[in-house]
């Protein structure tokens, strides 16, 4: 990121001695193209990130969307709704500020073991089909997640407990940079 500013500043610092130079319409072609630059650069970096954190199985799933079953959706906080995978165990959480739940952020979470880890790139579109089940206190949990290079995610999570499905919609972000708060687990 510090590469990009720098060179963003050192291009806007020399443009005004080609200025004379050039016409408005070079002008203008010459900062479409810096642009596009500059926005592969960045989509390189996410895809980077999304892969890293495919790999080693650690990522956050900060949902804005939830929907259920039957295709309802509901605009949601994502430091309170997400997805979560810590190679080893993994975390799904429901909350809303509305009111304190048995969780303390008004929904519910649940915490436990993932097994069964398992990814697959497609090549074309760049995008993971990532696919665990989390076994907690409260139940089994299938979860099936579609993670875009440029950290677009959706994780399908389904129970057999109870009987349900909700897809989750946001994006992938790194633990350490998450920020998420997680409610007390069942």
């Amino acid at each position: 990121m510090k590469r990009i500013i720098s060179i963003l500043v050192v291009a806007l610092l020399a443009l005004p001695a080609f200025t004379q130079e050039l016409s408005k319409k070079e002008k203008r072609q010459l900062e479409k193209e810096l642009k596009k630059e500059m926005q592969a650069e960045e989509l390189a970096q996410k895809a980077g990130m999304v892969t890293a954190m495919v790999t080693y199985g650690r990522f956050v799933l900060e949902a804005n969307t939830l929907r259920d079953k039957r295709g309802n959706s509901a605009i949601v906080s994502s430091d309170l709704n997400f997805v979560a995978a810590d190679s080893t165990t993994g975390v799904i959480q429901i909350g809303q500020n509305a009111y304190v739940g048995r969780n303390g952020v008004g929904g519910i979470t649940v915490e436990g073991s993932i097994s069964d880890y398992s990814f697959t790139m497609h090549e074309k579109s760049g995008s993971y089909n990532i696919s665990y089940y989390l076994r907690t206190p409260a139940g089994t949990y299938d979860v099936r997640i579609v993670a875009y290079p440029d950290s677009r995610a959706e994780a399908t999570v389904s129970s057999a407990t109870w009987g349900g499905r909700i897809v989750y919609s946001g994006y992938f972000v790194p633990p350490g940079i998450s920020k998420v708060y997680k409610g007390m687990a069942l």
